[in-house]
């Protein structure tokens, strides 16, 4: 694995990559708007990269160690992302996209504003349109009790804005057993104080231009191979979202993993890494289907 920095578009974006040069590129999509990072999906779909591929995760622009260079849109990520998949695979190749969360949002808007570009989508605990947060709110309501410092409100924020980079890291410290079926409060609190919070970048990408995303007109037009899947027990993107996905996108595949959450591929990677491995061989067996 190695680093670097690419300077796209007027913002300098770190990376990390793995795998041949030759390979077929692969290039994975945080989510948290404002605090996500490239680590957590590299750590898994990196392995990848041992079957040939070549994997590239960045830091988004505004997210932590890519400069803090607005503006900080779904299109002007989707143009950055277009930036790396031509540094690394050529101007005319493409690349396969796996997105989770709102990095599902922007792979969904790449694929469809740069259709040529992509072979392969794989969304992960993601949803078609801003329509997910209603039932965020009802799940989190049902589940208070594994969350005991968090509250309705402070979901609240985390779709609209925060007040302040403190506010934003302890809410979602707050939330954060949310995420996974077992939590570990230790490792939490160490990855809360590893993460970066970026309030600004947060309040523009849930600002009134870029919180109503809705792409549910266009997903029907798609015509690259989509692999969705998801935790069974997700709560911010629960599973009728990747139903939904799998019902507008043609020839889709979907695939639910039981006693997994949100973060389906941290809980369960081995298990995600193949089936994987199999969408992308064309190996594709009824154990993809709900």
């Amino acid at each position: 694995m190695a680093y670097g920095f690419l300077k796209i578009n007027g913002a300098r974006l770190q990376y990390c990559e793995s795998g041949p040069d030759n390979g077929h590129l692969v290039i994975t999509l945080h989510g948290g708007r404002g605090f996500g990072s490239k680590e957590a999906d590299f750590s898994v779909y990196s392995r990848l990269s041992q079957y040939g591929y070549k994997v590239v995760g960045f830091d988004f622009r505004g997210h932590a160690n890519s400069s803090l260079t607005p503006p900080f849109t779904f299109h002007q990520i989707v143009d950055d992302i277009d930036g790396v998949r031509a540094h690394f695979a050529g101007s005319d190749g493409q690349c396969i996209l796996i997105g989770g969360s709102f990095g599902g949002f922007i792979a969904q808007q790449y694929a469809i504003t740069y259709p040529d570009h992509v072979s392969h989508l794989i969304l992960r605990g993601t949803a078609p349109s801003y329509h997910h947060e209603e039932e965020a709110f009802k799940v989190l309501a049902s589940r208070l009790d594994k969350v005991p410092n968090a509250s309705i409100s402070m979901l609240k924020k985390v779709f609209s804005r925060f007040e302040s980079d403190q506010e934003m890291q302890l809410v979602m410290f707050a939330l954060s057993p949310l995420y996974s079926e077992e939590y570990n409060p230790d490792k939490g609190l160490q990855s809360c104080l590893k993460t970066k919070y970026r309030s600004e970048t947060h309040n523009d990408l849930y600002s009134e231009t870029e919180k109503y995303f809705d792409y549910r007109s266009q997903l029907p037009y798609l015509k690259v191979k989509t692999l969705i899947f998801d935790g069974k027990e997700d709560w911010i993107c629960p599973i009728s979202q990747s139903e939904e996905l799998h019902r507008l996108i043609p020839n889709s595949v979907l695939y639910i993993i039981p006693h997994a959450n949100h973060s389906v591929h941290l809980e369960f990677p081995d298990l995600v890494v193949s089936k994987l491995l199999l969408f992308l061989t064309g190996k594709v067996d009824d154990s993809f289907e709900l």
